[in-house]
């Protein structure tokens, strides 16, 4: 995980290849003014998922994770928390291949949850294989909206051949 100001995005070049694609993107891009829905900036190796959603308590939120691609999150307006972890994960259903995700809880008795807060210039990028739980509705401010943007950006593994 990486977990820094998007000022400072630049910082993180030559830590993957799709990861350098967005920096230069985001050089000259004006996150407030993208459209919902997806925004093209490599194909599908970077992409921009651009939503407005609500957030949730860490209880009715579960963990993600994606085998292919890096997610890159940062918040257009309003702010949510984040959650990571490193202890195990119990998956919850069959992985997606197609959308690239699978779901999980953390096992009973592993309370090691990492947080974090996006809103203002916030970012993190969760790395391909990283369980992470987006969208947390900030300590007391339940029922809050967030438009966000989530970039996807193919891991190193599959660039060549994405």
């Amino acid at each position: 995980m990486i977990y820094d100001g998007i000022g400072s995005i630049g910082l993180y070049r030559g830590v993957a290849k799709g990861l350098d694609v967005l920096i230069d993107w985001l050089a000259d891009a004006d996150l407030a003014t993208l459209p919902d829905g997806v925004v093209g900036i490599d194909g599908d190796r970077v992409f921009a998922n651009v939503m407005t959603v609500p957030t949730r308590t860490f209880e009715e939120g579960r963990f993600e994770v994606h085998r292919r691609y890096m997610d890159v999150q940062t918040d257009i307006v309003g702010a949510e928390r984040f959650a990571t972890t490193r202890a195990p994960v119990a998956g919850e259903g069959p992985f997606d291949e197609v959308t690239d995700k699978g779901y999980g809880r953390v096992a009973p008795g592993e309370g090691r949850v990492l947080w974090g807060g996006l809103g203002g210039d916030a970012f993190v990028a969760f790395m391909a294989g990283e369980w992470h739980m987006p969208n947390v509705a900030p300590a007391g401010v339940p029922g809050s909206v967030v438009r966000k943007v989530c970039f996807k950006v193919l891991d190193d593994r599959y660039w060549d051949a994405g």
